[in-house]
């Protein structure tokens, strides 16, 4: 019969503790199987993949057992003089990839547990289910030279005990790989012991957090891998999008989110540079869970980092008040908090500080703004036939999904839409705006009025603001045969500005099919101060997105990978026709504002400069904010008659830098998070842009504004007519009246004149007067002689 060297040692155990010269324990130690129990399950992976991966984690199969593991070294810490533990360092030196050596292999190690995730936490699903231990004594400062981790992730299971923190504790188990790797295309992945047995140990020294002021590079966070690390200085949120569905935060450090490469230098090299480097810059922040919190009991937990009252803005500055642990999770390192913030926000390692800001103020007497409604249609998805809708956590449909229309589906989604967007607009304190976003029901076909959606949004202005506070302005006379669903439009102030004829629209095939129409329109400023109203001419714009690139288009609109996304050639073309359209108002003030869909340094952007247009935007926040970089997509132009009139152009970051959470599309996701309907943040995706006119003052009259947007300008303008009330408007709404332009008077040239000029005349009519008194006296003296 033979005997394995294990059963020998268990035996000799067994005798030598029979006799007392050992303690009991040792034999169960000896005697501990090679077999374990499976690890990490994928499919708790799976239902919180994050979209830094973008598919979901594999099942990790069955590691294959070493047929010999390393040797094993004294570990500091232990408990039982003379057993032999593996160190976690050895446990974690690197073989094929990022795998450890050890991978397959049975060990035994020692550990101070500086983190812990039990299974099932407030009711989420797919929780860490582990613990992470590091060796006793262990951390401090950094070291350049560190070859291998001193800290592992015990995965403990869903029926597993786990230790709490500070406890040091003696762990056998399996080593592996979360997910399972192998060396040709190796993602990160987590190595990990897969738990047979768990003991306490008295007498470890404590772990020490390792400082460190950056975010490791590859290189570096590889032997930092599962320590206890303690960021430092001031961080920024550069990335929100996922923290209301996998809880986490993007981070950078210094003072400022990061930068759209095509935004700040020219695309191509250049741009792939500059996102490179952003790339070593950001680092998540975890919430110490894999679960999709957009699901099942995790909409009934409470955000980890966001709440009403602290909604965790991009931009918003960071500062760590605890450690947190640095771990590979789905193919990138992240911090990860000591314990679940997910449904437990007062144990969040971050305080967070920042503060909404109110809306800019900008100069001049004239104010013009842009703004994306965000699929303003008043024509909703539950009175669509078949339509179907994307669900709050109760079922209820909130958005509609792949219907005619889009935007909101309920009648309590689109009041909680357009309250906010009613409260941004007229916090604005504009004059005129270019819309983006509304919803034409002609081309929806759904209506025959094309402004039906537009002048229900000004009814709704009108009942906050007062009556007659805004007015649109109507479709021109002549619409092109294809247009899109959502289209542009113009609203305004009737007592401050007055729209100069109607409308005129920009038919180029550059547009036909691919993108919104250009609408141009003049305004004349309504005063009573010169006889002749001041003018200028706005053009709403909404060019072809980046997201796809439509069937049959040609060479240059396939995403190169130069910064600047699909259909680039399309925009150009837009940007190409646009210039030519509005070269016919280049003796009137003239403005190119909207969405643009392009960053600062994009082609589209260089063919309008090359045009002869200033562009004069991107002062204050970026416009827009996507997949962590913040950039302008929407921008201000001016001609040359226009930029000596502009009194200050600046953004509000009312949007972009905000949490989607907060937006009406989210509402009802989360049992802990109110939608805000009540304030003007995140009312769409995109900043509204403001630009400040000085069109009053100076000594000569302006050019009397014109009775159509192309025609010369003539000699007196003609008060604008008021228009008759719109008929056929959605759900009863009529337009607002306009107000026409106050006839102005000129000042009299024949009052008395004060001033130096006055001050002399009276010194010559005195020194004239005693002149002639002189002259008399001596008449009457020469008289008497006589």
């Amino acid at each position: 019969m033979k005997c394995g060297t294990r059963s020998l040692a268990v035996l000799g155990a067994l005798a030598l503790s029979a006799i007392g010269l050992v303690p009991a324990a040792w034999a169960a130690d000896a005697g501990q199987s090679g077999a374990v129990e499976a690890s990490q399950s994928g499919a708790a992976q799976t239902e919180g993949t994050q979209a830094q991966s973008g598919a979901a984690q594999p099942e990790e199969p069955t590691q294959p057992a070493q047929s010999s593991a390393p040797e094993t070294s004294a570990q500091s810490g232990d408990a039982s003089p003379g057993l032999v533990d593996t160190p976690i360092p050895d446990i974690q030196a690197v073989g094929a990839g990022d795998d450890s050596a050890m991978v397959g292999a049975a060990v035994t190690t020692l550990g101070v547990v500086t983190a812990a995730y039990p299974a099932a936490e407030s009711g989420l699903g797919a929780t860490l289910d582990g613990y992470t231990i590091q060796t006793p004594g262990s951390g401090g400062a950094w070291d350049e030279g560190r070859a291998s981790s001193d800290a592992l992730f015990v995965y403990a299971g869903k029926d597993g005990q786990v230790p709490a923190v500070g406890t040091c504790v003696r762990v056998t188990g399996t080593v592996g790989e979360f997910p399972a790797t192998t060396a040709k295309g190796n993602p990160q992945s987590l190595t990990q012991l897969a738990e047979t047995s768990v003991s306490n140990v008295e007498g470890c020294q404590a772990v020490t957090p390792t400082p460190v002021t950056g975010v490791p590079t590859p290189d570096q966070a590889e032997p930092y891998e599962s320590m206890l690390l303690a960021p430092q200085g001031t961080w920024t949120i550069t990335d929100n999008y996922q923290t209301n569905q996998y809880g986490t935060l993007a981070l950078t450090p210094g003072e400022s989110p990061l930068r759209s490469a095509t935004d700040v230098v020219a695309p191509g090299q250049a741009a792939r540079d500059y996102e490179a480097a952003n790339a070593a810059r950001v680092i998540a922040l975890d919430d110490g869970t894999n679960t999709n919190l957009l699901k099942g009991a995790a909409t009934e937990v409470a955000y980890a980092y966001l709440a009403n009252g602290s909604p965790a803005r991009v931009g918003y500055h960071v500062s760590f008040a605890g450690p947190v642990v640095l771990e590979p999770r789905h193919g990138s390192f992240v911090f990860q908090p000591t314990s679940m913030v997910a449904g437990h926000p007062d144990r969040s390692p971050v305080t967070i500080t920042g503060e909404r800001p109110s809306a800019p103020t900008v100069g001049g007497d004239t104010r013009v703004a842009t703004f994306n409604v965000l699929n303003y249609f008043s024509d909703l998805g539950v009175d669509e036939a078949g339509c179907k809708g994307y669900p709050d956590r109760t079922g209820a449909f909130v958005t509609a999904k792949k219907c005619k229309v889009r935007g909101a589906f309920s009648r309590e989604a689109f009041a909680n839409q357009e309250a906010k967007i009613v409260s941004a607009i007229n916090a604005l304190g504009a004059d005129v705006v270019a819309l983006e976003e509304i919803e034409n029901p002609v081309a929806v076909g759904v209506g025959t009025d094309r402004d039906a959606s537009l002048a229900r949004l000004v009814e709704a202005l009108n009942k906050a603001a007062g009556a007659g506070t805004w007015a649109y302005v109507p479709s021109p006379k002549t619409v092109p045969a294809a247009e899109d669903v959502i289209r542009v439009a113009f609203i305004y102030k009737p007592t401050t500005v007055a729209p100069v004829g109607e409308s005129l629209i920009d038919d180029d095939p550059a547009f036909t099919g691919l993108a919104r129409q250009p609408l141009a329109q003049e305004f004349a400023r309504v005063t009573a101060e010169r006889s002749a109203p001041a003018s200028f001419v706005v053009i709403a714009n909404h060019f072809k997105s980046k997201g796809s690139v439509p069937e049959g288009a040609g060479e240059g609109n396939v995403d190169s990978g130069d910064g600047q996304g699909n259909a680039n050639a399309i925009r150009v073309a837009q940007a190409q026709a646009l210039a030519s359209f509005a070269a016919r108002f280049s003796d009137k003030p003239t403005l190119l504002v909207g969405d643009f869909n392009s960053y600062s340094q994009e082609d589209p952007i260089k063919a309008l400069e090359t045009a002869g247009w200033a562009h004069v935007s991107g002062a204050g926040e970026a416009s827009y904010v996507y997949s962590g970089r913040s950039g302008s997509l929407d921008h201000v132009f001016a001609n040359a008659a226009a930029k000596p009139l502009l009194a200050g152009v600046t953004s509000w970051a009312v949007n972009a830098q905000e949490s989607i959470a907060f937006e009406y599309s989210r509402a009802g996701m989360n049992a802990h998070l109110a939608v805000e309907a009540d304030n003007p943040y995140r009312s769409s995706d995109h900043n509204p842009e403001i630009i400040g006119l000085t069109l009053s003052g100076g000594e000569d009259p302006a050019p009397a504004p014109s009775t159509d947007p192309s025609a010369a300008p003539t000699e007196a303008p003609s008060p604008a007519p008021s228009p008759a009330p719109q008929r056929g408007l959605s759900q009863g709404t009529t337009a607002s009246p306009r107000t026409t332009p106050t006839r102005q008077t000129r000042t009299p040239s024949n009052l008395p004149r004060t001033g130096t000029d006055a001050d002399r005349a009276v010194g010559l009519g005195v020194l004239l007067a005693a002149a002639g008194g002189g002259l008399l006296l001596v008449a009457r003296r020469v008289r008497r002689r006589g």
